[in-house]
């Protein structure tokens, strides 16, 4: 079986265990993705978010039989329960946030010969643990506040925000350049 793991931020730099096969491919599915989840160590990530501008993702093949096994892989990495892998093949397809994906996925998927794909499918805990609802403004803000006021995540967050590809492109990102300087400093994609 021919499955695809779909990637945007960090997955696409530190793959850790993933078992991917080869490099990163930049024609991965376009999705509305945006730095909208506060991880737990401060740093504002990225997520499949409804209702934001699609970007242009990346996409590698894994090493896998089965999907079960791919859904178990990604989680693995991500540190996070097999509910929160977006994932589509021909016989079945869930995703718990960002259902609409699944079918712009499995129209990808499905020009690129491949007969699965996974992702990762986290929520949004921005408004949870900023106090307000998320925006590229409030999320820019949130990084501003970093920078005065906790040194001990500031360096995470800003590493996360430059080291995610250039081509994952949203408006808090053009947001963080303009007002913070958080230029990307990615070149390629990483090969495995």
């Amino acid at each position: 079986m021919s499955i695809a793991c779909i990637g945007w931020g960090s997955l696409i730099w530190s793959p850790g265990d993933l078992p991917a096969h080869g490099s990163w491919h930049t024609d991965g599915p376009w999705l509305p993705v945006e730095f909208a989840r506060i991880s737990q160590d401060g740093r504002l990530t990225l997520i499949v978010m409804p209702g934001v501008p699609e970007i242009h993702t990346y996409w590698t093949e894994l090493r896998l039989a089965t999907l079960d096994e791919a859904i178990a892989a990604l989680a693995s990495r991500e540190g996070c329960r097999t509910r929160f892998i977006g994932y589509w093949s021909h016989d079945r397809a869930s995703a718990e946030i960002a259902s609409e994906a699944v079918a712009t996925v499995a129209a990808w998927a499905a020009d690129h010969d491949l007969q699965a794909a996974v992702w990762t499918d986290l929520p949004s805990t921005f408004e949870k643990r900023a106090g307000s609802p998320w925006s590229p403004r409030a999320a820019t803000d949130y990084l501003g506040r970093l920078v005065h006021d906790d040194a001990e995540a500031l360096p995470r967050a800003r590493e996360y925000i430059q080291r995610a590809p250039a081509q994952t492109a949203t408006a808090t990102r053009t947001l963080a350049e303009q007002e913070l300087g958080w230029m990307p400093t990615d070149q390629a994609p990483a090969a495995h």
